[in-house]
C-alpha cells in the first residue's frame, strides 16, 4: 500500500486580504474549530478588559479606605481633646452661660415604691 502524497497548503497574505482563504478547503474543514478559537480570543480579549477595570476600582477604593482611615483617627482625636473635663470646663466659661461647677457631690434620690 502506497500513502498519497500530503498536499501543501499554499497560505499567502494576498489570500486572506482578497477573501480566497475563505473558500479554501483549509477554512471549510476547520471552520468550527476557527469559530472557537475566534470566541475564544473574544472572550479573554473581554476577561483583560473587565479585569484591568476592576483593578483600577480596587485601587482607587484602598486610596480612600487610607484616606478614610485618617480622617477617621484625626476625628477621633478630636473628639477625644473634645471629652475631656477640662476642656468642657473651658467651653463652659467661654460660652457665658451662667453655669458653673457644683461644689456639692451629686447625692442619690430613693423614691419608696407605691403600691
Amino acid at each position: 500500500m502506497m500513502e498519497e502524497p500530503k498536499k501543501k497548503i499554499k497560505f499567502n497574505l494576498g489570500e486572506l486580504l482578497n477573501g480566497q482563504f475563505f473558500e479554501s478547503e483549509l477554512f471549510v474543514k476547520n471552520k468550527l474549530l476557527l469559530f472557537v478559537i475566534f470566541l475564544m480570543l473574544v472572550a479573554n480579549i473581554t476577561v483583560r478588559y473587565k479585569t484591568a477595570k476592576v483593578l483600577r476600582e480596587v485601587d482607587t477604593m484602598e486610596r480612600d479606605v487610607k484616606e478614610l482611615r485618617a480622617h477617621s483617627i484625626a476625628v477621633a482625636a478630636e473628639v477625644i481633646k473634645l471629652t475631656r473635663p477640662s476642656e468642657i470646663l473651658d467651653r463652659i466659661k467661654n460660652s457665658n452661660l451662667g453655669l458653673e461647677t457644683s461644689k456639692v457631690p451629686p447625692r442619690r434620690i430613693y423614691v419608696d415604691k407605691i403600691e
